[in-house]
């Protein structure tokens, strides 16, 4: 087993609820740029993520996930991740949880995701969900469009 990937099951296990470690190896960085690019952060800050040959994708039983990826040596970059069923359009207006690096120890990151990372996303995400469902709401409060006449062409060919 990898040291990264034992790192994150240890790390689940001091986090608070139910998470599972889903270790991904990549050979190129198109592989690791689909996990990447559902990394939840502003519009204006894309975090760069370098390319690794390997990435963690943590998820707990709500949902909620968590992207870590090695950052610099003795680091993790842990990054809050769009859940699944919520689109860029609500969670753009909404702020973004903070993305932060920690140390590879799972004592000092869990406590580091505990308190800087998982009360903001949970926030953010409870937020999206609500405006998701007001917007649901309204759409379909909002009644059917009239059909648009159309021109009758059968006289048109008469003449």
């Amino acid at each position: 087993m990898h040291a990264f990937h034992l790192f994150a099951l240890q790390l689940a296990d001091r986090l608070p609820g139910t998470w599972t470690a889903l270790y991904r190896q990549y050979t190129r960085a198109a592989d690791q740029f689909a996990d990447a690019c559902r990394v939840w952060t502003p519009l204006d800050a894309r975090p760069a993520i370098a390319f690794r040959s390997n990435g963690i994708t943590l998820r707990r039983d709500d949902g909620l996930e968590l992207y870590l990826v090695e950052h610099r040596r003795g680091r993790v970059l842990v990054c809050p991740v769009i859940p699944h069923g919520l689109h860029e359009d609500v969670t753009d207006r909404i702020p973004a949880p903070p993305t932060v690096a920690g140390p590879l120890d799972p004592a000092r990151a869990a406590w580091r995701i505990t308190d800087r990372v998982l009360p903001h996303y949970t926030a953010a995400v409870t937020g999206a969900r609500e405006a998701t469902a007001a917007l649901a709401a309204r759409r379909s409060s909002i009644p059917a469009l009239l059909p648009v006449p159309q021109p009758d062409i059968s006289r048109a060919r008469a003449r």
